[in-house]
C-alpha cells in the first residue's frame, strides 16, 4: 500500500511501532501509575482550584458588582490560589495526556466533579441533596468502569502495513 498524503483537515490515526520489554511496557515511557498519580494529581489541583476560587469569591459578600469579582483576581489571595491550582493542574494534565490515551485521562477528569462536592460540602458548608449524591455515585461507577477498561498489554504493530499512517478519507488527486 503506497504511503498517503497528509492532509490537515482529515482525521488520522497513527499506529508507530514501539519495542516493548518481556512485561510488554514500553521502552523509555514510564509506568502506568505514574502517569496517572500525575493525572490524579491534575485532577486533584483542579478541583482545589473551583473550591479556593468559590471561598475566594464568597468574601465578596452577596451578589458583588462584577468589577469587583474581577478585580479579586488580582487582589484576592484565595481566588489567587485557585488559578495557581488550575495552571499547576494544567501542566500536570499536558503530561499526563503524553502519556495516556485522550479517551481514557479525558473521561476520569470527572472524578473532579465528585471530589468539589465533597469539598464544598466539608470545606465551604454547602448542602449535597441526595439526587446530587445518587448522580456523584453514577459518575463514581463510570469512572471505575473507566479505569477497569485499560487494557495494559496493548498490542504492538507488527508488520509495515500497521505502522503506516491512515486516513479517514480515501486519497483524491
Amino acid at each position: 500500500m503506497p504511503p498517503c498524503k497528509l492532509r490537515p483537515w482529515v482525521f488520522v490515526q497513527m499506529n508507530i511501532a514501539k519495542s516493548t520489554d518481556s512485561k510488554g511496557a514500553q521502552q523509555g515511557r514510564m509506568p502506568m501509575w505514574i502517569a496517572m498519580t500525575i493525572l490524579i494529581a491534575a485532577i486533584c489541583l483542579g478541583a482545589a482550584g473551583q473550591v479556593c476560587l468559590k471561598a475566594g469569591v464568597t468574601t465578596l459578600g452577596a451578589n458583588p458588582p462584577v468589577v469587583t469579582v474581577l478585580a479579586s483576581i488580582i487582589n484576592n489571595r484565595l481566588v489567587l490560589g485557585g488559578f495557581a491550582c488550575y495552571g499547576i493542574s494544567s501542566l500536570l494534565y499536558i503530561v499526563a495526556l503524553s502519556r495516556l490515551d485522550l479517551s481514557y485521562a479525558y473521561p476520569m477528569i470527572a472524578l473532579s466533579y465528585v471530589i468539589v462536592a465533597i469539598l464544598a460540602w466539608r470545606l465551604l458548608g454547602e448542602i449535597i441533596p441526595a439526587g446530587r449524591v445518587v448522580g456523584l455515585a453514577i459518575i463514581c461507577i463510570g469512572v471505575v468502569v473507566l479505569a477497569l477498561s485499560y487494557v495494559s498489554g496493548r498490542p504492538t504493530p507488527t508488520g509495515p502495513e500497521e505502522s503506516t499512517i491512515t486516513q479517514a478519507l480515501p486519497d483524491q488527486n
